[in-house]
């Protein structure tokens, strides 16, 4: 893997990371984590469209922009589940011990 690669890989995990952030404050905010749970709860009338105005297009979008980095990611042959332990070890961060 050269430079550019690396590169490119850490920027996509900090995207990823800044991306997952945003959801998980609007996961919070409304109590769901797929917009199918946030159409339930419009549909059960719990949230109008009103009270979530631009957020379920902002949620949309940010899921939609997750899906295409992890799939970039893919193409790089960083696993969804090993993102984190890779961008360890581009950055050349030391190991963690789990035990204290």
């Amino acid at each position: 893997m050269n430079d550019t690669q690396k590169a490119q890989i850490i920027i996509s995990i900090e995207q990823l990371r800044l991306i997952e952030s945003e959801l998980f404050q609007l996961t919070s905010k409304y109590g769901v984590d797929t917009i199918e749970e946030h159409d339930k709860l419009m549909i059960q009338g719990k949230l109008s469209e009103y009270a979530v105005g631009d957020d379920l297009f902002i949620f949309d979008h940010l899921l939609s922009e997750k899906e295409k980095i992890e799939k970039n990611l893919s193409k790089l042959n960083i696993k969804k589940g090993d993102i984190w332990k890779n961008l360890q070890h581009l950055l050349g961060l030391p190991k963690l011990s789990s035990q204290i």
